[in-house]
């Protein structure tokens, strides 16, 4: 086949775009000369995989061909919320966006009778999958599963099977995710798509689709036009593109009461032409939050970020802060990564807890230089939120309104959950603002759980626990009494048991079916 034009911009072993030109094979029946002109090829690549490799008729082809127009105007009509929409239809159900489609497919059995709900559930996944799901654009083309869409301060690119069923064509790469700076997506991604509208207009003399096309892909450069829609979706205030507008509008008019400086802090971002590069207090905030926050909950917080607020805020505590938050980019799972993050934080703050029974949390949080507020939320999911900055004295919300936290256990388990977010969450712009409960990233929070085992469940002190035991071991009384003395949660202590290798599955499960009977009378 003859290429009349074509381009890669990229870097193919991080994320790289071609496209390709050729004259249409139908010769432009039954479609439009501008929709004919566009018949051609393109070319996904992330981190060294070919996305668009397929096998047609037992050949191998490294491209998907089909008419690119509509391709490319679903890129520019979507382009702010690809970049900047990280919440999830329904609920977050995975780690990556395939994953948590495909589980969210259809409603829960819980409310299939109930129409109205089902179709609500069933039209917001569809919205969002229209938005951020390449397959959506191809009009009868062949496209593989491909999504974009924002997590934090990077850019996921996921692929996998989202209907559930396996693509046997695009079996060189069947699933996968990897997340990139959004500016390492959005710019060569622009520069070809804007070549390729200047091509394309030379084809299709005359046409106002073709013009239409270039103009809104220069367009998109236009900071202070976007800046609005792309905070809005950051956030993250609803499912639909009204619902965001309005709760976005709504948030930034109750902050209008806070004072210029901190307001300023809250809502500065680091942008470039395309794209919001860095974090947004607030938006990071409300996006962890229930999609429909009431105002007294925005109120709240921007109160307790005002009273964090510390433009000169350098303290040695600080520094400290700053040189334990190192993470380095794992193979391993979420979990085993927050094992491994705190017995790092042990070796260098043992001194802490040497000689006593259970680790001293609010010690520690206090020796760091962490604030801690208490506060009654609306929303009753979120166990705490974690606020840090380059402007920020960094802090923890416990919410009171989370049952858990109105024991010792649950409270301590949260500040050393809230911990983890403050020394290995910060983003790029060394910003924080993450409200742990069902909206928060799941790979993060399964990470702040397992460092919040392993921060008050040591090993050593698990170790001299079970050697000075007046019950045994694997029994329901047994695992209690190491829990008590630990001042963490039976279920956490006899999870956390298991995989330190002291019980197995079925010690475990015969444990937890007799912890009720623990306070029976007898």
């Amino acid at each position: 086949m003859t290429t009349r034009w074509e381009k890669l911009t990229g870097d193919t072993d991080v994320f790289a775009l071609k496209i390709a030109f050729a004259p249409d094979p139908d010769e432009g029946q039954a479609i439009k000369p501008e929709v004919s002109a566009s018949w051609g090829s393109f070319q996904i690549w992330v981190r060294g995989r070919n996305l668009c490799a397929h096998v047609e008729e037992g050949e191998r082809i490294a491209s998907v061909h089909w008419y690119l127009l509509p391709l490319m105007e679903w890129f520019v009509r979507h382009w702010n919320p690809l970049f900047h929409e990280e919440r999830l239809p329904a609920k977050n159900d995975g780690i990556s966006a395939w994953q948590s489609l495909r589980s969210t497919r259809f409603p829960p059995q819980a409310i299939e009778e109930n129409r109205k709900q089902t179709a609500k559930w069933e039209r917001e996944w569809q919205a969002w999958w229209t938005r951020h799901a390449l397959r959506s654009a191809r009009e009868g083309g062949l496209f593989p599963d491909v999504l974009f869409r924002r997590v934090r301060d990077s850019v996921e690119v996921s692929w996998g099977p989202v209907d559930g069923k396996e693509t046997p064509e695009f079996s060189e790469a069947p699933q996968g995710e990897y997340r990139l700076l959004p500016r390492a997506v959005a710019e060569p991604l622009h520069d070809v798509l804007y070549s390729a509208s200047e091509y394309l207009v030379t084809l299709a003399a005359g046409s106002r689709r073709a013009k239409a096309l270039r103009r809104n892909l220069q367009a998109l450069k236009d900071t202070s036009g976007h800046r609005e829609k792309r905070l809005m979706w950051l956030a993250g205030l609803g499912t639909s593109e009204k619902a965001v507008r309005t709760g976005w509008r709504r948030a930034v008019a109750s902050l209008s009461a806070v004072a210029e400086a901190p307001r300023q802090a809250m809502l500065a971002i680091s942008e470039s032409p395309l794209v919001v590069a860095g974090s947004c207090h607030a938006a990071l905030m409300f996006g962890s939050l229930a999609p429909r926050i009431k105002k007294i909950d925005v109120l709240s917080l921007a109160q307790t970020m005002v009273d964090l607020y510390r433009p000169e805020y350098r303290s040695e505590e600080n520094q400290t802060l700053s040189s334990l938050a190192r993470i380095e980019e794992s193979a391993f799972p979420a979990w085993h990564q927050g094992y491994e993050l705190a017995e790092t934080l042990h070796e260098q703050v043992q001194r802490l807890f040497v000689g006593s029974k259970s680790v001293d949390i609010e010690k520690l949080i206090e020796t760091l230089g962490i604030q801690v507020k208490n506060l009654k939320l609306s929303d009753t999911k979120v166990r705490g939120v974690s606020i840090a900055g380059p402007h920020h004295q960094p802090g923890i919300v416990v919410n009171l309104s989370y049952p858990a936290n109105s024991y010792l256990w649950g409270r301590r388990f949260t500040l050393a959950h809230e911990l983890c977010h403050l020394l290995f969450d910060q983003e790029e712009g060394s910003r924080l603002a993450i409200a742990s409960g069902p909206w928060a990233p799941v790979d993060v929070e399964q990470r702040a759980n397992a460092f919040a085992a392993m921060l008050l469940m040591p090993a050593s002190l698990v170790r001299r626990a079970v050697s000075e035991m007046s019950e045994p071991l694997k029994t329901a009384r047994g695992v209690s009494e190491i829990a008590d003395q630990l001042q963490v949660a039976r279920s956490s202590m006899v999870s956390h048991l298991q995989n330190l290798g002291y019980i197995d599955d079925f010690d475990k499960q015969l444990i937890e079916e007799n912890f009720q009977y623990i306070d029976a009378p007898h």
